[in-house]
Parts: structure tokens; sequence; C-alpha cells
């Protein structure tokens, strides 16, 4: 074993060191580390660490907050999840590509990651004015369709303690923000079979989600418009492509 040891310093590899403190200095990190952060860590340039970060980003070991622009440690270090991940999104696609086509307003793909949704994929309207999120962009359980989709499918511990976790941050005068209000409206999604974010976390947007079905973690797809094109006479048949959309998915990842 120190014979080991002795080998791997005495023959260092400049470049797998300085992944190596990049990855320490994510894991190391609560709430993310900004790329200054990450350079000064690394003694590194700036654009020499963001190149670093890149590659990690596009092999999943680091992921990017889309509105705070720090990086933590990414899916890859989620073995149990990662390859299912990895299959879905590449399925998801052209799905999404197929709602978007149809409907003309932007779909998504977004996952539970801890206690909060991230947006794995973002296939957007062609409208100069739509509602799209970023890929990445992360979002509260009790404020989005995606997360009431979800969480209407998990056991209700499970989602107390989320909500007690980040709490219930108000977005718009139409978020709810009693525990007992949102239980209540994943009892009306499990009956109903989607969600509805109806000006809940953005102001004119409305958004429906439902959750892929068959999958060993939580995941779902979702429409989302501006309240204009996005009308409640349009629910039930959206609700019925996302369903059928949904299902289709989970069917070909559980086979």
């Amino acid at each position: 074993m120190a014979a080991t040891t002795e080998s791997a310093s005495a023959y260092p590899i400049r470049s797998v060191d300085r992944v190596c403190d990049i990855l320490d200095a994510l894991a190391n990190s609560d709430g993310g580390v900004s790329l200054t952060e990450v350079a000064a860590a690394t003694s590194l340039p700036k654009s020499s660490a963001f190149r670093y970060l890149s590659a990690l980003e596009a092999r999943h070991y680091a992921e990017r907050d889309a509105d705070s622009s720090t990086y933590r440690l990414g899916p890859a270090f989620r073995p149990q999840h990662t390859r299912g991940i990895e299959r879905l999104v590449e399925l998801a696609r052209p799905v999404l590509e197929q709602v978007r086509d149809a409907t003309g307003e932007t779909a998504n793909l977004g996952l539970l990651d801890g206690t909060m949704i991230v947006h794995r994929m973002v296939i957007e309207s062609p409208h100069s004015m739509r509602l799209a999120a970023r890929v990445g962009e992360r979002g509260y359980v009790h404020a989005t369709a995606l997360g009431k989709a979800i969480c209407a499918g998990l056991p209700e511990d499970r989602v107390r303690a989320i909500l007690n976790a980040v709490g219930m941050p108000r977005f718009t005068a139409a978020t709810i923000l009693d525990q007992d209000e949102y239980f209540a409206e994943l009892g009306k999604v499990r009956e109903q079979g989607y969600a509805l974010d109806d000006q809940e976390n953005q102001d004119e947007g409305r958004c429906l989600a439902v959750a892929i079905p068959r999958l060993t973690f939580p995941a779902g797809l979702s429409l989302s418009a501006p309240i204009s094109r996005f009308e409640p006479e349009d629910v039930p048949a959206v609700a019925r492509r996302l369903r059928k959309a949904a299902a289709g998915l989970g069917k070909k990842l559980a086979g």
C-alpha cells in the first residue's frame, strides 16, 4: 500500500490534480462555488477554470445553477440513477419536440434533485413571447406544476420534509403558502392525473405537468405558456397529450 502511495506521488499529473482540486472545492461547499472561488482554490486563471468546469459539466460531474451561476457536484455522483437519467434525457428529446410542435409552446423535462425541481431539458416555443426555464434552473416544489406532479406520488413525510427544509416562499399572489392547502392540492393532482401551476410561480404564466410512471427516480413532463395562449379550456387536451407522452417514456425506460 505504501509503495502505491509513493508511486502515485512520484508521478503527478497536473491536469488530474487540478480536476481533483476542483471536485474537492465543490464537495466541500454547501451552497455552491463561484467561478472566482474555483479559480482561487486551484490557482488557475478564470478562463482555465471555466474550461475545466465546462468539461466536468459535460460529463455531469459538475452542474451550474442558472440563477446564481455557482457550481456544485453533478448527478454523476449519484450513480444509482445516473444511467436511468441519461437514458430518459435521450428518449425525452423527440417526445418533447413533438409536444412543442403540436402545441407551439415550451415543453420541459424536470426531475426532483434533493429538495428542488431541476429542469434537465427545455424545448422552447418558437413564439417571441414565451414562458421558458433554462436547463439547470431549479424551482420549488410548492410553486411549480412539476413539483406538484412529482410530489403527488411521494410519501407525505418526504414531502413535508422537503417543505420544512426549503420553506414555501411567495412568488405571486396565487402561490400556495400553507402545507395543509398544498396537500389538498396534491390530492386533487392524484385525482385528475395532472398538476397545474396557475400563475403561482410567475405572473401571467400557466404550466401543466404530469409525472412519468414506472421510473426509479421522480421525474415529470410539463408544458408552459403565457396565460393568453394557454387558457383553461385548453387544459384537458394538453393533459391528455402529456399523459400519453409520459406513459410512453415510462414504458420504454422500464422495458
